[in-house]
């Protein structure tokens, strides 16, 4: 991410020493020093390497690398900030779904960072036939992105159904920028009945004060070298990760028994990484990658699933019940397999439903829309390369 002219200093008082942490050994040109200060499409392509052909704890480092670069403190001039630190992360002043789908106005990215809950739909009411609705007694889950991202959304059409019909009859695919950053952030309104849990961070939107559950992370690292293949290919592209706050109900027990590609940094390797990134103290460290996921299944051999989600964000997927993640038997989520199925059809003008498959697809999985009318992915449904907010989203 460029950082921008408003950020604030490093958060006074809390910032010590900058300590390399990664920047000795391997994929240096990815961790070592600077690796704040980059762009995002910088970043992005340094870092490739340690993402698709790192170890396990190599990408857990970059998941908090991440988290550390979105992360990066702001000033709140018409707000108390984050749990009352006049600062907000730098995302909280990017754009929102409705401010990509829903106005033709462009969005401005010097504005302050917004203190209104801009909720998109959740996935759990789109499977269900149901459109969500910011309802300030809920729980909301709010997408952001960066401006890589926005920009390609917003100059090649891709905001509105009729345009988006447009695009494909000149293109076979969308294939995103590399450095394009996708952010899902999960709030739950603070009431007497569900006070803030300890240690996690909190923010007073206008119609309520909120505490933060959590945030999903989809970086695109490089283009495939047919992004026509993104349905069956194994070949990564995106960078995905997903964290969550540490003492949520039932999180424990889904990290170590149901996540599959999960490898713990140690509490000073992460208070390490933060003071780096200037962000020790400010609280970030109550809240950890859930895991990281780069394809459909473990090693590319389509044997076994590679399993990674949010107990809030993902609850629907939960067995037995979706409410109670502490006795879940199974977790039917895969950041990578759901979004792969992000698709239009140009012949039919038709989305593919939304559905959430964990491991390898092929020609023949199909998801009945809410008519009733059956889609199959193989029959003329072309990629929207991941992007499941084009399909929710577009008008």
């Amino acid at each position: 991410m460029t950082i921008p002219a408003k950020l604030a200093l490093p958060f006074l008082g809390l910032y010590a020493t900058a300590i390399p942490a990664f920047s000795q050994g391997t994929y240096s040109e990815c961790a070592g020093e600077g690796w704040i200060e980059k762009s995002d499409e910088a970043f992005a392509a340094d870092c490739v390497d340690m993402a698709f052909n790192g170890s396990l704890e190599e990408r857990q480092k970059l998941a908090w690398m991440f988290f550390a670069r979105v992360n990066q403190l702001i000033d709140d001039p018409d707000g108390k900030g984050m749990s009352d630190t006049g600062k907000v992360p730098n995302w909280m002043a990017w754009p929102t779904d409705p401010d990509t789908f829903g106005t033709t106005k462009a969005f401005d990215f010097s504005t302050d960072p917004r203190n209104v809950l801009r909720p998109s739909a959740e996935k759990k009411d789109l499977e269900a036939g149901r459109i969500a609705t910011a309802d300030p007694d809920g729980a909301n889950e709010e997408v952001t992105r960066n401006r890589i991202s926005y920009d390609y959304l917003r100059q090649n059409g891709l905001t509105t159904k009729m345009d988006v019909a447009a695009f494909f009859t000149r293109n076979d695919y969308v294939d995103m920028p590399v450095g394009s950053i996708e952010l899902k952030a999960s709030w739950l309104q603070v009431t007497d009945g569900s006070p803030v849990p300890e240690g996690a961070l909190t923010f007073a939107f206008e119609s309520a004060e909120y505490w933060w559950r959590g945030l999903h992370i989809m970086v695109k690292m490089k283009p495939l070298e047919n992004p026509g293949d993104v349905f069956y290919s194994e070949d990564p592209s995106w960078f995905w990760t997903t964290f969550e706050f540490n003492d949520n109900t039932g999180v424990a027990h889904v990290r170590e028994t149901l996540i599959t590609q999960r490898a713990p940094l140690p509490s000073d390797e992460i208070a390490r990484l933060l003071d780096e990134a200037a962000l020790g103290g400010f609280g970030l460290e109550a809240y950890a990658p859930n895991g990281t996921q780069i394809r459909f299944t473990q090693d590319g051999q389509g044997a076994i699933p590679v399993i990674l989600g949010h107990t809030d964000m993902e609850d629907f997927a939960g067995v037995p019940n979706t409410a109670q993640p502490r006795y879940w038997t199974r977790f039917d989520a895969s950041c990578h397999g759901c979004h792969a199925t992000a698709s239009y059809n140009p012949e039919t003008q038709a989305f593919f439903p939304f559905s959430v498959p964990t491991g390898a697809l092929h020609p023949g999985y199909n998801k009945a829309d809410s008519s009733g009318t059956v889609h199959y992915l193989g029959q003329g449904f072309k990629s929207l390369d991941f992007m499941w907010p084009i399909a929710f989203q577009a008008h």
